[in-house]
């Protein structure tokens, strides 16, 4: 039923939540999970701290899984790049998704796109042959879902294949 399975993750836990299905209809169907981070041109704002890890490499810190990836963007001190640092937190995070559903016997595919989130999911999906999209929700409402809107929402709207929704843990 299932051959590959799109798994989008910004690092939040609402995308976390997701993996434990996700590895599930993997390996209940031996499906290739797709695991997708997109980089939001410009999503580099004024109020994102930029480090540098015991590597020397320039990270924003927004992800905090365990064994934390290392960037691999390698940029000198005074010429940073913010997408470039997502990008590569982005491929360094997605690997160790990836890495870790490997651990329990799933095929897999790291990818980074840059653009519009719900757009790059659909366009991914629509390019790959995906047969099933599984993401995660942080389940607000009200003002706060209105004013924010939802990648997550935006998806189910439009696409055209199935979409497994996963609301976070509280």
């Amino acid at each position: 039923m299932y051959d590959n399975i799109l798994y989008p993750t910004d690092g939040s836990e609402a995308a976390e939540s997701v993996m434990e299905h996700v590895r599930t209809l993997s390996n209940s169907y031996d499906a290739t999970i797709h695991v997708l981070y997109v980089v939001t041109p410009d999503s580099g704002d004024a109020s994102l701290t930029l480090n540098k890890d015991e590597q020397g490499n320039w990270r924003t810190g927004m992800f905090k899984r365990k064994g934390e990836p290392v960037s691999t963007s390698g940029m000198a001190k005074g010429s940073v790049d913010v997408n470039e640092v997502l990008r590569a937190e982005g491929e360094g995070y997605t690997q160790a998704i990836a890495d870790e559903l490997e651990d329990d016997g799933c095929d897999t595919v790291c990818v980074c796109r840059e653009g519009k989130p719900d757009q790059e999911i659909l366009a991914y999906a629509a390019e790959n042959d995906i047969d099933i999209i599984a993401m995660g929700t942080h389940g607000r409402s009200g003002v706060e879902h209105a004013f924010l809107g939802s990648v997550t929402e935006k998806v189910v709207r439009k696409s055209e294949i199935p979409v497994l929704t996963i609301r976070q843990d509280d």
